[in-house]
């Protein structure tokens, strides 16, 4: 498989443009590393797109499994803030993100562009079985239809989970509202940036196939910006 564990933290956000040079360079300079040095953090990664009127950037963290998002090593790095990042982090807009159990992946390599949709689950009627239960029965057909798109390289799906424990700081980004408001997440891999934006129309069309299990997406498409793997052996 091409994500190495079995959980990811998808981020969304924009950044205010007098600042964006400089969240580039903290981003990767000091932010990235720190995470990645964080036991059970296998890679990270930061995309953009420009272009994008609403969230520009994309971040994923993989981790080997959904436990380091509540664990005392992710807390101790996400409560120590430095005095860049209390700089550079109320430049941040429109911030999304909620880690995630990997459901299901297809595919091999990274590749250039990614295609991202934050996904909320379809409220059943009644009687009817658990969103979430329906939405896993649909997650195989979903990824398998969007894996066979054209430049798709692979398709990854990951259903939010919840981590009662909470930052110290009332200044996490994680606070902000609205920033867990979704209930699953699909990230399709492909051979670039304009590749993805073809491919988008269609990925959402084959979501949108899934009445009974989902009941809405934001699709967002990004080309790699700069990704850093783990290799201390830990």
């Amino acid at each position: 498989m091409t994500l190495r564990g079995s959980a990811f933290l998808p981020i969304w956000h924009d950044v205010d443009v007098q600042m964006e040079d400089e969240f580039n360079v903290w981003h990767t300079v000091e932010h990235i590393p720190e995470r990645v040095d964080t036991p059970g953090i296998v890679v990270g990664r930061r995309y953009a797109d420009p272009d994008a009127s609403l969230h520009r950037y994309f971040t994923l963290y993989e981790a080997e499994s959904f436990e380091v998002f509540a664990s005392d090593g992710y807390f101790a790095t996400a409560n120590a803030r430095s005095d860049w990042t209390q700089r550079v982090h109320p430049a941040f807009r429109n911030f999304r993100r909620a880690p995630c159990h990997l459901f299901m992946t297809r595919g091999r390599g990274i590749g250039g562009g990614l295609a991202t949709a934050r996904i909320h689950f379809a409220q059943p009627g009644a009687g009817a079985a658990a969103p979430r239960d329906v939405f896993s029965l649909a997650g195989r057909r979903i990824v398998d239809g969007i894996a066979k798109l054209r430049h798709v390289t692979s398709v990854h799906l990951g259903i939010v989970g919840r981590v009662e424990r909470r930052p110290l700081s009332e200044q996490s980004l994680s606070l902000r509202p609205q920033a867990t408001a979704f209930d699953a997440v699909l990230m399709a891999e492909g051979i670039g940036l304009e590749a993805m934006r073809a491919a988008a129309p269609d990925m959402e069309a084959i979501l949108h196939a899934e009445p009974d299990a989902v009941g809405g997406c934001e699709v967002a498409t990004y080309g790699l910006a700069y990704m850093l793997f783990d290799i201390s052996g830990r």
